[in-house]
């Protein structure tokens, strides 16, 4: 018969031990809980904006990428139960998403071609280091296909040849509600993980 702290151990980068674990999950937790929101929310802005112009979609990314990027930094430096990797990973990340927001806010009149580079490099980063990060079998498919949702929205924006702002909406807005949709239910998977794991 496993203990309940093994209910929540096996996630890569980070620690183990029975005083970690749970606190590992919170952190893991909430970091879905803001990646869905915030996913959430700027892909209903601009799907229910088809008109919207390109310094409005820089904008809306700019700030999507950098509060993704702080919330990364501070789970770095103050996340429990997170191994020397796991800090380091989190913390360089979330250093690339700010420099990506800071940089999309700061050139706004840029060409789309240029915001589609940003928008796709740095999905397929986000989305790599959410398959890498997240293990746990209770949450493990869920974490895998918000990463690959997230790797395949970047592929797609740097592979399909994208002639208009509108189209680039559609097709962020639409992979953004997808991955809430992911994240929203891999966080409801550990909620009632830890659940169980109180009651056992």
């Amino acid at each position: 018969m496993s203990t309940p702290n093994a209910q929540f151990k096996g996630f890569a980068f980070y620690g183990d031990s029975a005083n970690t674990a749970k606190a590992t999950v919170k952190v893991i937790q909430t970091g879905l809980i803001v990646g869905a929101i915030l996913s959430a929310l700027v892909g209903i802005i601009v799907l229910s904006w088809p008109m919207a112009t390109l310094v409005v979609v820089a904008v809306m990314f700019g700030l999507y990428f950098l509060v993704r990027g702080i919330v990364r930094v501070i789970v770095g430096i103050f996340g429990p139960g997170l191994t020397a990797g796991g800090r380091g990973l989190s913390i360089v990340l979330g250093v690339l998403l700010v420099a990506v927001g800071i940089f999309a806010l700061m050139n706004t009149a840029g060409t789309l071609a240029v915001l589609g580079i940003l928008i796709g490099i740095s999905w397929i980063i986000d989305g790599i280091a959410t398959i890498v990060e997240s293990s746990n079998k209770a949450s493990r498919g869920f974490a895998i296909a918000a990463g690959i949702i997230g790797v395949a929205a970047g592929v797609v924006v740097l592979a399909v040849p994208i002639d208009g702002v509108a189209t680039l909406t559609i097709i962020a807005g639409l992979f953004l509600i997808v991955l809430a949709v992911a994240q929203a239910l891999g966080a409801i998977v550990l909620a009632s993980t830890v659940k169980k794991a109180a009651q056992a």
